[in-house]
């Protein structure tokens, strides 16, 4: 936490007075409830449950300008949406590398496998919708009955701006499986998915221009030696 409240303090100058208030305020009401109540509880009680109250408050304070501080930061840099995605606890994994990366556009696209189905993150816009359509109609063949769903990080429109990414990827599960704690995708259909991803859905990335891997041959010469 003090690691957390020092990185913040660099760039939110009011991070330490909105802190000290969250946790003054309610630390000084239970003081006076205290005092109007009297007594032996009264006195230990009230002071007691103000400063535990104003401690929660101040870290969920510090907690979110903290994830607000770190997604400005991660703006505009290539990964920065796989970062955020991958600081889900439950009910969802991302891979460390690309699944598919446009060398014309620059378009990145990460995959994540939970309890919603498959997402697919693009960076690099609406640059990138060639790429999700070619990403999107492989692994439809590859998990067929598992919903696919791209997500645009970005400011434009019909984009998913970075503090709100958690929460797009999140809802994906409502969205294809409905309300309900046990809706989705199961632990065991997650690994499934992920098992049959990595056998058959490797990274697709970029081929340089001009050569053709499937008639590609091998220079004899160079092996016979000149």
């Amino acid at each position: 936490m003090w690691q957390a409240y020092k990185v913040t303090a660099r760039f939110d100058k009011s991070l330490p007075w909105v802190t000290a208030a969250a946790l003054a305020v309610p630390t000084l009401l239970g003081v006076l409830v205290g005092y109007l109540l009297g007594g032996y509880f009264g006195w230990i009680l009230g002071p007691l449950t103000g400063l535990m109250v104003g401690v929660l408050l101040a870290v969920l304070w510090l907690t979110r300008r903290f994830e607000s501080t770190m997604f400005k930061q991660m703006e505009g840099q290539m990964g920065g949406s796989l970062a955020v995605a991958q600081s889900i606890r439950t009910g969802w994994q991302f891979a460390d590398e690309p699944i598919a990366v446009d060398a014309k556009t620059r378009a990145v696209v990460f995959q994540g496998v939970g309890n919603g189905g498959v997402v697919l993150l693009a960076e690099g816009g609406r640059a990138a919708k060639r790429t999700i359509d070619t990403t999107t109609t492989r692994l439809h063949k590859l998990v067929p009955g598992v919903p696919v769903t791209a997500i645009y990080v970005g400011k434009g429109q019909g984009e998913t701006e970075f503090k709100d990414l958690t929460k797009a990827i999140r809802g994906t599960r409502r969205q294809h499986f409905g309300r309900g704690l046990t809706r989705g995708l199961s632990a065991a259909d997650q690994d499934a998915v992920r098992a049959r991803l990595r056998a058959l859905g490797g990274p697709q990335l970029p081929i340089p221009k001009g050569i053709d891997p499937t008639r590609a041959r091998a220079d004899r010469k160079s092996l016979r030696g000149r």
